[in-house]
């Protein structure tokens, strides 16, 4: 019997992190990061990706890639992103998150609709 070990290798991934999870706090509200995959730039670096959300009670964020530091509690983004939160739509080229998640820019190429 001869078994081809193609049918049975399993789909390894090069991420250092599954499913990582995080949340930006600050005094008012939490902002939880999730993502399918993450790897460490450095100790507080950390490149997470695909189907990347940030989700508060007040807005949400997707995109496919953000860098995210742990320390400072920052992201940013320089890939294709939508904001979603009531009465309002954002898509744009990128973003940046700081302040603990007071402050929120939009980079690049954006349309904004307002309801």
């Amino acid at each position: 019997m001869n078994i081809k070990s193609d049918k049975y290798k399993k789909n390894v991934s090069k991420a250092d992190i599954d499913l990582p999870r995080f949340t930006i706090n600050n005094e008012e509200k939490k902002i939880y990061v999730s993502a399918k995959e993450g790897n460490f730039l450095s100790n507080n670096n950390i490149l997470l990706s695909k189907n990347v959300r940030f989700k508060s009670n007040d807005f949400s964020i997707e995109t496919e890639k953000v860098i995210f530091n742990r320390t400072e509690q920052t992201a940013n983004s320089k890939s294709k992103s939508l904001f979603k939160a009531k009465n309002t739509i954002i898509s744009s080229d990128g973003f940046n998150i700081f302040d603990k998640g007071d402050k929120i820019v939009f980079y690049g190429k954006s349309f904004i609709v307002l309801k």
